[in-house]
């Protein structure tokens, strides 16, 4: 019986580990941005990727780690080229009813927007240097 309660005590504290398990080092270090896409030739996908790629600098003063997200395979940074299968990362079928969508998580690990269309950056931006880390980042470094 305790061996039982044991058992049903890890599987209730482990239950969601999975899919956050390689999230897990960025929070508090990175806002993560996922991009999911049935293909990389999708253009919603590849409409978000350009534009990530010409604002390089604002993605990485932002702190901003870019995974594309494409059935079972995952490639992290921008363009995608090297691929991993099958890491938990998060539910490759979610967002993909118009076969792209991104997910924007911010520094403690939630979801602050969702979209299935490529965003403009300076939407993005703006969404993102409101929130109250980055406005102390911008005021540590006298920004604001």
């Amino acid at each position: 019986m305790r061996n039982l309660l044991v058992c049903m005590a890890l599987s209730i504290l482990f239950s969601g580990f999975g899919r956050a398990q390689d999230l897990r080092p960025l929070k508090w270090q990175n806002r993560v941005l996922l991009l999911y896409t049935d293909s990389l030739v999708h253009p919603q996908y590849q409409k978000m990727e350009e534009a990530l790629l010409k604002g390089e600098k604002a993605v990485g003063s932002r702190k901003l780690v870019v995974y594309t997200i494409m059935g079972q395979q995952v490639s992290r940074g921008l363009p995608a080229r090297t691929w991993q299968d099958n890491l938990p990362l998060r539910e490759a079928s979610q967002n993909l009813d118009k076969g792209f969508g991104l997910e924007l998580i911010g520094l403690d690990g939630g979801v602050k927007y969702r979209s299935t269309s490529a965003v403009p950056l300076e939407e993005l931006w703006t969404l993102i240097d409101g929130m109250p880390m980055r406005r102390a980042e911008l005021k540590n470094q006298g920004k604001l």
